[in-house]
């Protein structure tokens, strides 16, 4: 009984950092399609990379007549960069998640990715996505977006029947039932709450303060909090840790296409910290608008 109180708040402080996924280390996917054209995988994803990479990308200006841009108060300026006063444990934490994802990570990722063919990865992939639905769906109810609720669950419903549980995404045929990635940290946004300062977590990588709140938001919602969640306080079995087991076992099966997509991102970069740090920032940002 001494060892509970210990339990019940480190467990749920470790799925909160986890279940988040995935949508950090790296930044945005270069050549991904646009939000709605994307699994909300996430976060491909997600320990280090966003799912889509269409919305971090800057889009050049179409060229105009005038040679200067009007002069009113409902011209979009370039957004204002994100603080970053946590620099130093960021650029150590960037350091740490590059030698580990990139250097550790890269010849298990290789192997895992010559046994097991892509199709296979793919639809271990979509069953995850299809089993934490919830987590998406909650967060368009909570951003009144009743469009995209419906549209998450129809595509449960119908991933999870036709699509024999998940595996396959039937759903994704249907021009009205495209994935989305909806999340608490976009929630916050929706309300009107900043970026707050950036910050690097370890193993998960980019984040800003908003993004960090928001991980506890998107725990709540998953079901794997709720089905292995630390509630043996009457001293029953519960095999917790398989929360855990489950999760990081998504994240090494995207492994591959996340490897390749931080390579195309930090590759040309002069300072992949910055690169990444602004792909990452931009990326949330339009993620917030949409």
């Amino acid at each position: 009984m001494n060892a509970m109180p210990r339990r019940l708040v480190i467990f749920p402080l470790l799925a909160a950092m986890l279940l988040a996924g995935v949508d950090c280390f790296a930044g945005p996917r270069t050549g991904a399609p646009a939000k709605d054209a994307t699994p909300a995988v996430s976060k491909v994803a997600k320990p280090f990379i966003p799912s889509a990479t269409a919305d971090a990308t800057v889009q050049p200006a179409q060229s105009t007549s005038k040679a200067t841009p009007p002069a009113d108060d409902d011209y979009d300026a370039a957004p204002a960069p994100v603080a970053d006063p946590l620099y130093r444990w960021n650029k150590f934490w960037f350091g740490f998640n590059n030698l580990f994802y990139s250097g550790l990570m890269r010849p298990f990722a290789r192997g895992y990715a010559y046994v097991v063919p892509k199709p296979l990865r793919q639809g271990l992939t979509n069953a995850y996505q299809n089993f934490i639905f919830p987590l998406r769906f909650v967060n368009a109810l909570l951003q009144l977006n009743f469009t995209q609720a419906s549209r998450e669950f129809g595509r449960f419903m119908i991933n999870s029947t036709l699509g024999i549980g998940g595996l396959m995404d039937v759903a994704k045929a249907d021009p009205n039932l495209q994935p989305g990635n909806e999340d608490f940290g976009q929630t916050l946004g929706h309300y009107g709450m900043g970026d707050g300062f950036y910050i690097v977590w370890p193993l998960l990588g980019p984040s800003s303060l908003r993004d960090s709140i928001g991980l506890a938001g998107d725990a709540a919602a998953n079901p794997l909090t709720w089905i292995f969640g630390p509630w043996s306080i009457h001293g029953d079995y519960n095999p917790w840790y398989w929360s855990y087991i489950i999760k990081a076992g998504d994240v090494f099966n995207n492994m591959p296409g996340t490897l390749e997509a931080y390579d195309s991102v930090v590759g040309p970069a002069v300072d992949p910290y910055s690169a990444i740090k602004d792909a990452y920032i931009q990326y949330r940002r339009n993620a917030v608008s949409k």
